[in-house]
């Protein structure tokens, strides 16, 4: 057997799966709450993993370290958004499990409540559809990005500043005005993101001046 092709031929699958356990870590850390909404399990910590997981910016993240682990930029053009769009089903296929997406009873208290209530296909539809599109556009560019972050000349460090871009526009979004709208744990969260994606920009940019001035050199 020719193992130089072997991390090739499992590239496919191991994308695959990694964008089945990220789309299942955001919802698969939640419960029902007494007042008939999510609540997250796991206490600080699996609260934390959920926000991350949850986040758009960590999505944009696994595509371009798909793009980023792949030998071909042809490759990381489909397979970036590839593992979007399953990483979308198993969202919402979890989603379902967990009794989302059913159709409300027109008689409170009729045969019609609770987890017999028929599931809303339309609704569910909609919005894997939405997704599906981002994943469709996005995801080929950010696994473009990702693949060609692999030269090593100052462009390709430039690249890694993407997802770090994203992140802290991510994060400035999500910030809300009232720490006590979602918690202080939140607004941590997403405040300690921002200043680690920060940190990481500045010293990709710190990289990328540096190889440049070695190419000059040279």
């Amino acid at each position: 057997m020719n193992v130089t092709l072997a991390p090739s031929r499992m590239m496919v699958p191991a994308a695959l799966s990694v964008g089945v356990v990220v789309g299942v870590m955001g919802p698969l850390l939640t419960r029902q709450a007494v007042d008939g909404g999510r609540e997250t399990v796991g206490g600080p910590v699996g609260h934390v993993v959920h926000l991350i997981s949850s986040a758009g910016w960590s999505w944009a993240a696994l595509a371009f370290a798909v793009g980023w682990v792949c030998r071909s930029g042809r490759r990381a053009v489909w397979l970036a958004p590839a593992t979007l769009v399953v990483a979308v089903a198993a969202y919402y296929l979890v989603k379902l499990g967990q009794g989302e997406f059913r159709a409300y009873s027109l008689v409170p208290g009729g045969p019609g409540d609770g987890a017999s209530l028929p599931i809303d296909w339309g609704s569910m539809a909609g919005s894997m559809t939405v997704w599906w599109i981002g994943a469709l556009v996005f995801g080929p560019l950010l696994g473009t990005a990702g693949a060609h972050a692999r030269d090593p000349r100052p462009h390709g460090w430039l690249l890694h500043l993407l997802v770090p871009a994203i992140a802290v526009v991510d994060m400035s979004l999500r910030l809300p005005g009232d720490p006590e709208l979602d918690g202080q744990l939140t607004v941590d969260t997403w405040n300690v993101v921002r200043v680690t994606a920060l940190l990481a920009a500045a010293a990709v940019t710190v990289i990328a001046a540096r190889a440049a001035l070695t190419a000059r050199r040279i």
